[in-house]
């Protein structure tokens, strides 16, 4: 083999390698930025509630003066107020989430605008309904149908 076709091949390999991992590469970049500050800042939340309660437990135990203790502890939790600002600020970097949430609120708010129907005995007997006699396990409660000799769920014998 020839020097030629060997740097012929090598240069091939390396054009290959780059257009199939082009993708990987060429991920958004500005997402991945905001992963990570939303990342950085969630540590940094945590590192701040962590300080406050080893603060808390210092004074508690007496390691630590009335005073300083105020001090430290109102300094740390003003940090922390303006930092989940930020986090609530930060925005979410997955869109699937984002569509996610939405979807489910908007479930919820067409589940609660829609009166819920509640069917009672007194409202089945004027209607002429009966309702059906449901049929329950005396050991643990479990729902069972009119033809079980035995509960499914704790397999105790029924009357």
């Amino acid at each position: 083999m020839s020097i030629g076709s060997i740097l012929f091949s090598f240069s091939l390999l390396i054009f290959v390698v780059l257009f199939l991992g082009r993708p990987f590469m060429m991920a958004p970049v500005r997402q991945r930025r905001q992963r990570k500050s939303r990342h950085t800042l969630f540590i940094q939340k945590n590192e701040l509630l962590e300080q406050i309660r080893l603060l808390d437990f210092d004074h508690e135990t007496g390691k630590l003066p009335t005073d300083v203790y105020e001090v430290q502890r109102q300094a740390l939790v003003e940090e922390t107020a303006v930092l989940l600002k930020k986090l609530d600020a930060a925005p979410v970097s997955n869109s699937k989430v984002a569509k996610l949430d939405t979807k489910i609120e908007t479930a919820v708010a067409q589940m609660r605008g829609q009166p819920l129907v509640a069917v009672t005995a007194a409202a089945a007997a004027t209607h002429g309904d009966a309702l059906p006699r449901g049929r329950f396990c005396s050991q643990c409660g479990n729902p069972i149908d009119q033809a079980d000799k035995f509960c499914s769920t704790c397999g105790h014998k029924l009357v």
